[in-house]
């Protein structure tokens, strides 16, 4: 089971792919606007993603994702940075929290705050009529 964590900056999205022995592919960065995101998306299904890890504030990283047709878990952001600070990973390069997002099922102790968020109904802009 591949999995691809992805850790968004103000101005980037950075993605880590992990396999299941834990061997992490070359970090992949891209700007964060809504075009590049599909461009990173299309990429790991080319690729056969199995998931897709991020935080629970990515609402449209998730809404852009579920399109894709890629799996998609939601770590909790005060867990993660928690850990972030607790480890040091938040005075390091952001590849590593990507990383570590992307080995976060692998973990059985962290696994069990993955949680598979549901795909929201879109929003009607236009009111009825009558």
């Amino acid at each position: 089971m591949s999995t691809c964590g992805v850790w968004q900056s103000r101005q980037r999205l950075i993605a880590v792919i992990v396999n299941d022995a834990g061997e992490l592919r070359t970090p992949i960065t891209t700007r964060r606007t809504p075009e590049h995101c599909a461009t990173l998306l299309d990429y790991l299904v080319t690729v056969s993603i199995d998931a897709l890890v991020v935080i629970e504030r990515s609402q449209p990283l998730i809404a852009q994702a579920f399109a894709a047709h890629l799996r998609v878990y939601t770590v909790p952001h005060d867990l993660l940075e928690a850990i972030r600070h607790a480890t040091g990973l938040n005075q390091r390069p952001l590849r590593h929290t990507a990383a570590l997002l992307a080995r976060w099922p692998l973990n059985p102790t962290l696994r069990i705050y993955l949680h598979e968020p549901r795909p929201q109904p879109p929003h009607n802009k236009q009111l009825a009529l009558f």
